[in-house]
């Protein structure tokens, strides 16, 4: 039992070593040498108490928003067609849906476009799990 758990743990580690690309972040456009604000976004709760925690963020056009999972399953998911929903994001941004994330997981969006971003959690959408990320360029 002592080596399952062992095995777990480094393969855990080494998971998180990977390189950006296998964590999500390649397909919203960032290569590991891009340096840029960091906000984390906590999922929490397992049924209709799930939530995002903060579930609206104000945040400037090229923050990486670090989605962890605290418990339960979850996704992050974006309003739009190709997720069989209405659009919900800048037209010009690339759709995102973060797939199945159990408690320990960590999901990176990078947010390239000024605009709304509307997203929600697939199995507890109906139960309010939704949430709102507004990007704005920094002032010069």
């Amino acid at each position: 039992m002592k080596l399952f758990w062992v095995t777990t743990i480094v393969i855990g580690f080494l998971i998180l070593l990977l390189p950006a690309s296998s964590a999500g972040m390649q397909q919203n456009g960032l290569e590991s040498t891009v340096m840029a604000d960091t906000v984390t976004v906590r999922v929490v709760g397992t049924h209709a108490d799930s939530r995002f925690e903060p579930s609206d963020l104000q945040v400037q056009t090229g923050t990486v928003i670090r989605f962890e999972v605290a418990e339960g399953l979850h996704t992050v998911t974006a309003y739009h067609p190709s997720n069989r929903r209405a659009l919900g994001i800048p037209e010009e941004a690339e759709p995102f849906d973060s797939g199945p994330l159990k408690a320990g997981d960590v999901w990176t969006l990078r947010i390239s476009v000024d605009g709304a971003y509307n997203f929600f959690c697939l199995p507890h959408e109906r139960m309010g799990h939704t949430g709102r990320i507004v990007a704005v360029t920094a002032s010069q």
